[in-house]
């Protein structure tokens, strides 16, 4: 036997440690292995025990007797030792399909354990490679454990043995008609495979997922119910929409329940993830009722037939709160499921098709469900896009969107091909729950016309469900077998391309949206503000090309979103306070109504600052991705004293109007809050959240993050200059933002200085170099 087929344990590849068991374990406080290096040495560990059945299978005597039937090719006790092995000798698969089947197959650490702590016989701990991954014992023997492509009778595993402990999954092989294939050849030794598209023959679904459907299926009859009972005392729906509201609620609900109770359980927990995922968003769009349901935009619902300042709540909308309440609680059951049949899956999903695609439609229909759901000519009914809207009804929406691209993304990637299935029919259905009924009131009530942003999100997302089923079985066995037990995300190469074209659509939009109208009236009418956000979109564009090349560009990325956010709200001021007078008579001196529309400025600017939040989900995913990877070990920089300093003098700084002008009053924190005190906040926090991380982040990460926060700090101080109001001069937010750059700087070179001193002395490439 050569040296690297010699026994080693899961703590050590024979690549690392070498084929000697008594070498030297590497010191303590040793770097964390990188993603690629966990997968180098679980495809050797592969190999090593597919070397190591054939040497075995080769060795054993036909009858299974002697003393080499009881010890396998690495010294270790074999199943007939164990008294597991049936008569004729063949090691039987019950205990590795048993331990599989629990989660209990340590394919990372070469060795499993079974309920009873007793080691599995290593003879047949190479079992994961099943399937087409047990390749070597297919080309020595011609056909593996079963000829004709038939499988063993003896794979065949009773329910007792193979429940799965964690989850209560239940993984068996049925007993096939070639059940003397595994005796054909005496001198062969079957070897046990595990079919991962192979459904579950005990059809009984797990307590937790039998929780979680229970849930579901409660919380869909209320979101029914509340449907049919009124919202408000003081409004009636527009239309008869309950039918529809209820479709959309109870057939995804059945579905999973079907679903689950026929067996196929990923398929169950992924769709109830799905419909989860965007609970919160819509939970917080029916809570808008409560805070004011005069300025819902929910025709299906709610359609005024008068003025009203504000109105009460009815018995529908606690059942509306109580459906996503429980809808949430499903959630949270189905993930434990779903992530149970993902480590039994043992792939990372990151090979199927369409993998660019399918993102791209989500980003589509995330930004149509941020866009106005109908156009209104019912003054009592004003209708307008969510960045115009209240503030709880905007957070639910960017919400939606947010988690819709999260959901899909996480569930394309998913490892199971039910689960994926289901966490994308999931995430389409609830889709369909929120852009539906408005695109339906836009055809069938008068004074309601159909809008763009619900149609995108429809055909956005029903594309999506009809690549679902296309895109989810690409992986092929051998990937399976070799990156069993590795992380399991998306591939790195994926994320950073998305965060760079969401950048760049962030910028081009943001470019259309600065300098097109904000209203669409005779003369163009700008917002004072256009130069700003032109600057702020040129800005978030510049590091999208070195995502590849410089991870200081996604560092650098996830920060400057907030510029976009900044300078977008002071735009869209312009259109909201002409739309605030909308419907208002006798403004005008001759007894008539106001009215305006809003421009190609305020759809593209609206537009572009949803698009800002996807690009720093986007990023702080890559983020999470990048230091998965590569670890997290090394030296942090010292900036606690600079970064503190520029805390304060950043609370001053967005306090603080930047400049004065006669008759103006600037919107503040603190006084006179409006549309652009939205972006100040957004930027503060941002700021603020990045000088606290930058004390306990890599030297490289910490110099990126915080330049980040320098060019949103300019940004802001730049109203100066670029804002078009006459008269103005500086005021005390101009002075306290040069100090927070100047400081803020002073920490990024500081925290650089000391990522390129560590580099130095260990004689390493600069970290923040890509590879």
């Amino acid at each position: 036997m050569t040296s690297s087929e010699g026994p080693h344990d899961g703590d050590s590849s024979p690549a690392r440690s070498g084929s000697d068991p008594d070498s030297p374990r590497p010191p303590a406080g040793h770097r964390r292995p990188s993603l690629a290096e966990r997968k180098a040495a679980a495809r050797e560990r592969a190999r090593v025990e597919t070397r190591r059945e054939r040497r075995a299978s080769g060795r054993k005597p036909a009858d299974g007797s002697g003393p080499a039937a009881d010890l396998d090719a690495a010294g270790g006790v074999s199943s007939r030792a164990n008294g597991n092995a049936p008569a004729n000798g063949t090691p039987t698969a019950e205990p590795r399909i048993a331990q599989r089947g629990a989660g209990l197959d340590r394919g990372d650490t070469g060795e499993s354990r079974g309920a009873s702590g007793e080691h599995a016989p290593s003879n047949t701990s190479a079992g994961r490679a099943r399937g087409a991954g047990h390749r070597g014992a297919s080309s020595a023997h011609g056909g593996g454990g079963a000829s004709g492509g038939g499988r063993d009778e003896t794979e065949a595993a009773s329910p007792a043995q193979s429940a799965a402990g964690s989850g209560g999954v239940t993984r068996t092989k049925p007993t096939g008609t070639n059940s003397g294939a595994a005796t054909t050849d005496p001198g062969q030794t079957p070897t046990p495979h595990f079919d991962p598209d192979l459904e579950y023959a005990d059809r009984t679904p797990s307590p937790q997922l039998k929780t979680a459907v229970a849930l579901l299926v409660i919380g869909a009859l209320a979101l029914a119910a509340g449907a049919i009972l009124p919202v408000s005392p003081d409004s009636n729906p527009g239309y008869l929409a309950w039918p529809l509201l209820a479709i959309l609620a109870l057939v995804p609900a059945g579905i999973g329940a079907a679903a689950a109770y026929s067996g196929r359980h990923g398929l169950a927990a992924g769709l109830t993830v799905g419909l989860a995922a965007l609970a919160p968003g819509r939970l917080l769009l029916d809570l808008q009722f409560f805070a004011n349901g005069s300025k819902t935009v929910r025709p299906e619902l709610y359609l005024p037939d008068r003025l009203l300042d504000r109105s009460a709540v009815g018995a529908g909308f606690w059942l509306l709160v109580a459906g996503h309440v429980l809808t949430i609680a499903a959630g949270i059951a189905a993930g434990q499921v779903a992530r149970q049949l993902n480590e039994v899956a043992g792939d990372d999903g990151g090979r199927r098709r369409w993998r660019l695609v399918v993102p791209l439609l989500t980003i589509a229909a995330g930004v149509g469900l941020l866009m106005a759901p109908v156009i209104s000519d019912n003054p009592f009914f004003p209708a307008h896009s969510a960045f115009e809207g209240p503030g709880l009804a905007l957070t639910g929406y960017v919400v939606i969107a947010g988690a819709l691209l999260l959901a899909v993304v996480l569930g394309f990637g998913a490892a199971s091909d039910g689960v994926a299935r289901g966490t994308l029919g999931g995430a389409a259905a609830a889709t369909f729950a929120v852009a539906l009924p408005p695109l339906v009131g836009g055809l069938a009530v008068g004074g309601l016309h159909l809008a763009w942003g619900p149609v995108v999100a429809v055909v956005a997302m029903f594309l999506v469900l009809v690549l679902a089923p296309l895109a989810t079985p690409q992986i092929t066995q051998v990937e399976r077998t070799d990156l069993a037990g590795e992380a399991r995300v998306p591939s790195l190469t994926l994320w950073r391309t998305a965060t760079a074209l969401l950048a760049l659509l962030t910028a081009v939009v943001g470019v259309v949206g600065a300098l097109a109208p904000q209203l669409d009236t005779a003369t163009a009418t700008q917002s004072p503000a256009r130069w700003l956000l032109l600057t702020a979109a040129i800005l978030v564009a510049l590091p999208a090309p070195f995502l590849f090349a410089y991870k200081s560009a996604r560092g650098i990325l996830a920060v400057i979103w907030a510029a976009v956010v900044l300078a977008g709200t002071a735009v869209l001021s312009t259109a909201i306070t002409a739309s605030q007078a909308t419907g208002l008579t006798g403004l005008d001196g001759l007894g008539g109504t106001i009215s305006y529309h809003l421009g190609a400025g305020a759809v593209f600017t609206t537009i572009a600052l949803g698009l800002a939040g996807l690009t720093a989900l986007a990023a702080a995913v890559t983020g999470v991705v990048e230091r998965d990877d590569e670890g997290t070990e090394g030296p942090r920089p010292r900036v606690l004293l600079p970064v503190a300093v520029a805390a304060i003098l950043s609370v001053l700084a967005f306090g603080t109007p930047v400049f004065a002008a006669p008759g103006y009053s600037a919107p503040g924190l603190w006084s006179d809050f409006d549309t652009p005190s939205w972006g100040l906040l957004t930027a503060l926090l941002v700021v603020l959240g990045v000088l606290a991380l930058s004390v306990r982040s890599r030297p490289g990460a910490a110099a990126a993050a915080l330049t980040g926060a320098v060019l949103v700090l300019a940004v802001h101080v730049a109203q100066l200059p670029l804002v078009g109001i006459a008269g103005r001069t500086p005021a005390l937010g101009f002075w306290f933002g040069l100090a927070a750059i100047v400081v803020t700087a002073t920490a990024a070179a500081t925290a650089a200085a000391g990522g390129e001193k560590t580099a130095s002395v260990g004689g390493l490439t600069p970290p923040d170099r890509a590879r």
